[in-house]
């Protein structure tokens, strides 16, 4: 019971940073690069969430989805770092998109600044 509070937990997680990937990607807010990399990254982090604990519970002899020894700060703990892995991802491509934008706009002034110098000339 424990394990699927877990994966209740998580899962919405981890689907609400999928969903945020392919909507940034269709937006052409991000690279197709960038968005192979993260998708891999979140997939691996998914299937980890989902086989790691069975398949511990199988090496040790025990039933698959035997969650005794899992306790509730386990629980909290992997929801915590699930999230604060998906806050940390979501402010760095803010940040990415920022200096991107500062950056276009200051080659945009950057070049009207120079045609009204030469149109002083």
């Amino acid at each position: 019971m424990r394990y699927i509070i877990l994966l209740l937990l998580n899962v919405p997680i981890i689907s609400i940073a999928l969903l945020n990937l392919v909507t940034k990607f269709k937006l052409r807010k991000i690279s197709k690069k960038r968005f192979s990399i993260q998708m891999i990254l979140w997939a691996i982090l998914l299937i980890v969430l989902i086989f790691s604990f069975p398949v511990y519970n199988l090496l040790t002899g025990k039933p698959p989805l035997d969650s005794h020894e899992l306790s509730l700060f386990d629980i909290v703990q992997t929801t915590a770092v699930i999230f604060l892995i998906y806050i940390i991802n979501n402010m760095r491509q803010k940040i990415e998109w920022n200096e991107k934008t500062i950056r276009d706009l200051h080659q945009e002034l950057s070049i009207k600044l120079s045609e009204k110098d030469n149109g002083k000339s």
